[in-house]
């Protein structure tokens, strides 16, 4: 895919369909009037609800504001229409303006048509992205001046153009949402990486089908230029390579990989290329304690790799990396009691990996939520053969069907109570507690209701927990 970043915004009228409480859609609304584009911005809420993200944007002028509706004329009389990820493609006043030969483009293949740069990595999957772009935007960073890792939460893709230069690199983190765009436009960035595929969001697709149908899209339109890099361990992901049009690499924590790629010989993370293999250093170098995190971690080794990076220079870059907010975050240890944050795990399978990868001790967990009409029949199992000491849940639709589904499957469960907030779910929990446990958050559900998002969740632990005395 590849062009020259050249198009005149200056003048052109465009509507900004949904202004999203992320705050990525506050940063394009923003970066659009800058670019002199003549914005109408229509949201179906009405200003008490949209209050922190207008007081975001601040009194710009000339914007003309649709709140409470959309009104057609906005979607017919327009240059184009701008959607944000939470509107739903097949959305009545998106066809409007298709019919009316209006564009419909989202940050995402606007990104992609307006960056200087062909150099950007996408990354996809229904969890690990975050860990793969944090590691590989780090990684890379030992090679290029500069990486811009984009579509990560609360940040604007189209303000990440500023600045931007053809010698650049871009990690673009691609929700499902945001692949729609891209779908729509025949766009695929050059280098794809695919995590993962569980049963995620099927509240918004009408199938699984469906939903690892849109995944593709980071892929379906790459040419034979382009790279895709497979996780070799999904078994769903293992069947792609038939569809897809570029050069494949695989990643995995076997040897068994069918081609070039990353893997785990003997204890050494091991590039395979050309049928030879190149040790690297042992997989103990990678400082994450679970399988997937480790696995995440793999293709950003293997590019920074191929582009030249010595070894000794990745191994220490990764000895130092950081480990992200939200995600298996050791908030504080209080008399010998383990603190962790893993807000971000808001599905069944997340809340899975970071069980067994406390095996060895004795937790009281903390989740529920609401419900995304996912299947937790192996959660439950997984929570019955762990070392529970308690349970305590926290508010909304999930809670209701789990606690039914973990009644049902021991004759002796373990405590079981109910929290009516986070802080009174921290509190219950220290009652619970012994010395050497672990508290963990890890809720399995999605967080509308009690929270704004996954991330307010998370921040609402960590306070709950620093107010604790030590």
């Amino acid at each position: 895919m590849h062009h020259n970043g050249t198009m005149e915004l200056k003048n052109k009228r465009i509507t900004v369909m949904g202004i999203g409480s992320h705050g990525g859609g506050v940063g394009n609304i923003k970066w659009l009037h800058q670019q002199g584009a003549i914005l109408t911005v229509t949201d179906l809420r009405l200003e008490g609800e949209l209050r922190e993200s207008l007081e975001e944007i601040g009194l710009l002028p000339d914007i003309n504001w649709v709140l409470g509706e959309h009104r057609e004329d906005d979607f017919t009389n327009a240059d184009m229409v701008l959607r944000n990820p939470a509107v739903p493609k097949n959305s009545p006043y998106l066809e409007i303006a298709r019919k009316s030969h209006v564009p419909v483009e989202m940050d995402s293949s606007l990104f992609l048509k307006l960056s200087p740069t062909d150099n950007i990595f996408g990354v996809t999957g229904s969890k690990g992205k975050s860990t793969t772009v944090h590691v590989l935007a780090s990684l890379m960073s030992l090679k290029y001046a500069k990486v811009a890792a984009i579509g990560i939460e609360g940040s604007s893709p189209l303000a990440a153009l500023t600045g931007l230069t053809a010698r650049d690199l871009v990690v673009f983190e691609l929700s499902s949402w945001r692949l729609e765009g891209l779908a729509e436009w025949e766009l695929s960035p050059a280098t794809a990486i695919v995590t993962s595929l569980y049963r995620d969001h099927l509240n918004t697709y009408d199938s699984f089908d469906e939903y690892v149908e849109t995944k593709k899209a980071i892929v379906r339109h790459q040419t034979i230029d382009d790279l895709a890099m497979l996780n070799f361990d999904d078994g769903l992901i293992r069947r792609w390579p038939a569809d897809i049009p570029s050069r494949i690499a695989w990643y995995s924590l076997g040897m068994n990989i069918p081609g070039d790629g990353i893997g785990i010989h003997r204890g050494m993370v091991t590039i395979f290329q050309n049928r030879g293999n190149i040790p690297l250093f042992p997989v103990e170098a990678i400082p994450f304690s679970s399988d997937h995190e480790i696995r995440n971690a793999l293709p950003a080794i293997y590019f920074s790799f191929c582009s030249g990076v010595r070894v000794s220079s990745i191994r220490l870059r990764l000895e130092n990396i950081k480990t992200l907010a939200h995600r298996m975050e050791t908030v504080r240890v209080i008399n010998n009691v383990t603190y962790i944050n893993d807000s971000a795990a808001t599905i069944p399978d997340a809340t899975i990996a970071a069980i067994k990868s406390l095996s060895e001790r004795h937790l009281v967990l903390i989740l529920g939520g609401s419900d995304k009409r996912l299947n937790f029949d192996n959660l439950c199992e997984v929570i019955r053969e762990a070392r529970i000491r308690g349970l305590v849940f926290l508010p909304g639709s999930a809670t209701d069907r789990m606690l039914k589904e973990v009644a049902s499957a021991w004759r002796h469960p373990p405590e079981i109570h109910e929290a009516g907030s986070m802080a009174e779910a921290v509190k219950t929990a220290v009652k619970i507690v012994k010395s050497d446990d672990v508290v963990l958050m890890s809720p399995a559900a999605a967080s509308f209701g009690l929270f704004k998002n996954e991330f307010d969740r998370g921040r609402q632990f960590k306070e709950a927990v620093m107010e604790l005395l030590a």
